[in-house]
């Protein structure tokens, strides 16, 4: 079996500045939940390929190296990439959830990494219902119970309405737009959806830079962009 490569640098390569990176995102985004503890957060992009799954998994293993217990929702139904990124079959997950009744207790994944995984397991109909429904608002109630932070990946905000519907139950929202590949118009415009929908988007990666050859921060209409690895993919 097949899987495409994920890079969790901050597994792999610990003391890379690539690693260092993702820490001070985690740092950053500490910061900005200073005076109210941000615990779910979802990860998001304009456009496909932007390296909005790199960025969950390399943010969800600082959590986990700092102790804490995280785990990592796969709410990418249509392209669900978590279970290759972990190496794990998508035989089991949200699906089973929703059709099935079954305990997501029973559905979660415990990896050696420390992070715990939801997959999405098999195809579901009229994801952006789905995602909508109290079922899955209720899952992410319970998952803030037993989890100090929950990792979503969702889908990219200008191919489907999907990460507009998750924004309406998490804490916040991290951006990810990739350097030299996403359009500037195309960022503009998946962070006003975003804005317009009333989220809130704590900050932006900018992913696919080389930090070994830059340093420091850009800005985006005041939103941070953090630096990113150079191969992040989707």
């Amino acid at each position: 079996m097949e899987f495409f490569e994920y890079r969790n640098v901050v597994i792999e390569t610990p003391n890379s500045r690539e690693a260092e990176a993702y820490r001070k995102l985690e740092l950053n985004i500490a910061i900005a939940s200073l005076d109210k503890p941000l615990q779910v957060i979802q990860c998001t992009s304009a456009t496909p390929e932007d390296g909005k799954t790199t960025t969950s998994i390399n943010l969800a293993a600082v959590y986990a190296e700092k102790g804490k217990k995280v785990i990592i929702v796969d709410f990418d139904l249509r392209r669900p990439k978590i279970h290759r990124a972990f190496h794990q079959v998508n035989d089991k997950g949200f699906y089973d959830y929703i059709t099935n009744d079954v305990d997501f207790h029973d559905l979660i994944i415990h990896t050696e990494s420390k992070i715990d995984v939801l997959m999405t397991g098999k195809h579901l109909s009229y994801p952006h219902i789905i995602l909508g429904s109290q079922k899955a608002s209720h899952l992410i109630e319970e998952l803030r119970k037993e989890y100090e932070y929950i990792v979503i990946d969702t889908p990219p905000v200008l191919s489907v309405t999907d990460p507009l519907v998750v924004s309406k139950y998490v804490d916040g929202v991290v951006y990810v737009v990739a350097y030299n590949k996403t359009r500037k118009d195309e960022a503009k415009e998946g962070l006003n959806q975003l804005l317009n929908n009333n989220a809130n988007v704590i900050g932006a990666v900018l992913a696919n830079i080389d930090v070994r050859k830059t340093g420091g921060y850009s800005y985006y209409k005041g939103y941070h962009y953090y630096y990113g690895t150079e191969k992040d993919n989707e």
